[in-house]
């Protein structure tokens, strides 16, 4: 099973567009705003499934709060904030969406948008190394 992946970002994402490839046949994405309006730009073509899933780690009371150096530097510590997700619970929403993917879309292109840390947790649950990714930078994954 082969997936392409794209990590989110507005910017530069209607020139981007223009080079994008035009073969998908289905497309996942992240609900949230900034994925979806990614996704939108870059296949428009498509009828996008958004998944929960593919959404960011949640950060619990940290929610649309400002992310101060100390949240920050806690976050790259593994330490989760009141009611956010562990790790844990990341790997298995998104190992549930792989599974998915395999078991249904096996002979299909398809099209992920989604968050970096959701790419990142892709790469560790697949055993793959795990690489820094550009906004809009696409990468193919088989699994």
């Amino acid at each position: 099973m082969t997936a392409n992946l794209v990590k989110i970002g507005l910017i530069a994402t209607k020139e981007k567009a223009k080079t994008f490839p035009t073969d998908f046949e289905i497309c996942f994405c992240s609900p949230l705003k900034r994925a979806k309006k990614t996704a939108e730009i870059l296949v428009p073509y498509l009828d996008i499934k958004f998944d929960k899933r593919l959404m960011e780690r949640g950060v619990g009371d940290w929610e649309n709060t400002p992310l101060t150096d100390e949240k920050l530097k806690q976050l790259s510590e593994g330490i989760v904030p009141p009611n956010g997700e562990t790790y844990k619970q990341i790997e298995k929403r998104v190992l549930a969406f792989l599974n998915m993917i395999k078991n249904n879309y096996s002979k299909e292109k398809v099209l992920v948008v989604t968050h970096g840390g959701v790419i990142n947790t892709i790469y560790k649950i697949l055993g793959l190394e795990v690489k820094t990714i550009d906004n809009i930078e696409m990468v193919t994954i088989e699994f």
